[in-house]
């Protein structure tokens, strides 16, 4: 099945201080997938999705702080989103396979 990847996997992890703060990791893997009208090629890359979170209690104040996509893995980096010339339906980009920007 098409933009569906063969497997899978995530792993999230925390750790507290009661009335400090916590902080966490979460890593995702994607394995390849089966692309369709696709220019530039048939199954997309494997790649691993990488972020933090941390949260700092100041009394009944909580600040947080996110960061996704600490690999910079972007579908961009691989291949262009534009095709070079429309496809048959119509489209002018390709699918999304993969994160298309950084988070910070």
């Amino acid at each position: 099945m098409p933009l569906t990847p063969e497997h899978t996997a995530g792993l999230v992890g925390m750790w507290e201080e009661h009335g400090k703060g916590r902080i966490g990791i979460e890593a995702y893997y994607t394995e390849v997938q089966s692309l369709e009208n696709n220019p530039y090629r048939t199954r997309s890359r494997p790649y691993l999705h990488f972020g933090i979170l941390g949260v700092i209690s100041i009394g009944r104040v909580s600040l947080f702080a996110n960061a996704e996509n600490l690999l910079d893995v972007r579908q961009t980096k691989n291949d262009p989103l534009l095709r070079r010339q429309r496809a048959a339906s119509g489209e002018w980009t390709v699918d999304a396979w993969a994160p298309l920007w950084a988070s910070f």
